[in-house]
């Protein structure tokens, strides 16, 4: 009888036992891997839209700042993707003022290249201009 637990005993695992297990980590780790690239997509598209946030209230300071005149906020809706610098006094990243898109992106945390940025324009209809309010996007990071 004692031979006969000694026997079973170190037998082993079988392939089918082996193979079972294999697939359970497979399935375990696709899982696995799925959470993550959603989670890390999610972080993403939150920072983006933090981002924007920071940029709109940017926008918002700058109409609302009493030395704002009509003409700056024509000169801003005129090419409002290349003057950032006027609505940068208005914004903080992590404490500090940045001085272009480039660094607002390194201060936000984000990848140097291939983030594109769109300022939108500001709402001048009761200035009697034509333009009304776009937010900002971003582009070229989560979505």
């Amino acid at each position: 009888m004692n031979r006969n637990l000694r026997a079973t005993a170190n037998r082993g695992f079988t392939i089918i036992e082996l193979v079972v297990v294999v697939t359970i980590i497979g399935l375990l780790v696709a899982m696995a891997i799925g959470a993550y690239n959603k989670v890390l997509n999610d972080a993403k598209v939150t920072k983006s839209l933090a981002l924007v946030n920071t940029l709109s209230t940017g926008k918002s300071l700058f109409v609302g700042d009493p030395r704002t005149t009509r003409a700056k906020i024509a000169a801003f809706n005129g090419r409002p993707d290349g003057n950032f610098a006027m609505i940068a006094p208005y914004i903080r990243v992590n404490g500090a003022q940045p001085s272009s898109v480039a660094d607002l992106l390194q201060l936000s945390g984000f990848p140097s290249s291939g983030i594109t940025i769109t300022l939108g324009t500001v709402d001048d209809s009761s200035f009697g201009g034509s333009n009304t309010d776009k937010a900002p996007t971003v582009n070229g990071y989560a979505f």
